[in-house]
C-alpha cells in the first residue's frame, strides 16, 4: 500500500480498537494487494474517515468489503453487513448504536447493486463519510 492510500471500511470505525480484529484486518488488506506487507502507519491511514482516490484503492476497499461480506456478487447489504459487525462490537455498544445509524442512512443511498465492486465499493465509501461528517463524526 502506497503512503497516499487514505481510506476505511465503515467496519474499521469500531473496530480499530481491537486488536485481534486489527491484526486481521492487517492480514486482510495484505491478501488484497498480492502479499505486499502493511505497516502500522499504513494501518493508521487506512481506518481513517477518507474517500478512496482512485481505481486502486477503491479496488482494495472492494477486495475487503468482499472478505468480509459487506459486497457479494455485486451486492451490498447494509442490514446482513451490520449482522456480521454486531457480534465483533457486542462489547462496544455505543460504537454499534453509531455504527448502525451510518449503515442505515447508506443503505439507502448506495446502490444495492452495480457491476463493477470497485466502483461501488467507493460509493460505500463516499456516503459513509459524508453521513459521518453531516453527523459531525
Amino acid at each position: 500500500m502506497s503512503p497516499n492510500i487514505h481510506f476505511l471500511i465503515f467496519a474499521a470505525i469500531g473496530f480499530a480498537c481491537v486488536s485481534a480484529f486489527r491484526d486481521q484486518l492487517k492480514e486482510t488488506i495484505k491478501d488484497c494487494q498480492g502479499g505486499k506487507e502493511v505497516t502500522e502507519e499504513e494501518m493508521d491511514e487506512f481506518i481513517k474517515p477518507l474517500i478512496p482516490k482512485n481505481e486502486e484503492e477503491r479496488c482494495i476497499m472492494a477486495c475487503v468489503m468482499r472478505k468480509y461480506n459487506i459486497i457479494n456478487n455485486g451486492h451490498y447489504d447494509p442490514k446482513l453487513a451490520f449482522g456480521i459487525l454486531k457480534e465483533t462490537l457486542k462489547d462496544h455498544p455505543e460504537k454499534l448504536a453509531r455504527l448502525k445509524e451510518v449503515m442505515d442512512h447508506c443503505g439507502d443511498d448506495v446502490p444495492q447493486h452495480m457491476d463493477n465492486e470497485c466502483d461501488l465499493a467507493g460509493e460505500i465509501m463516499q456516503c459513509e463519510v459524508k453521513y459521518q461528517k453531516a453527523m459531525g463524526a
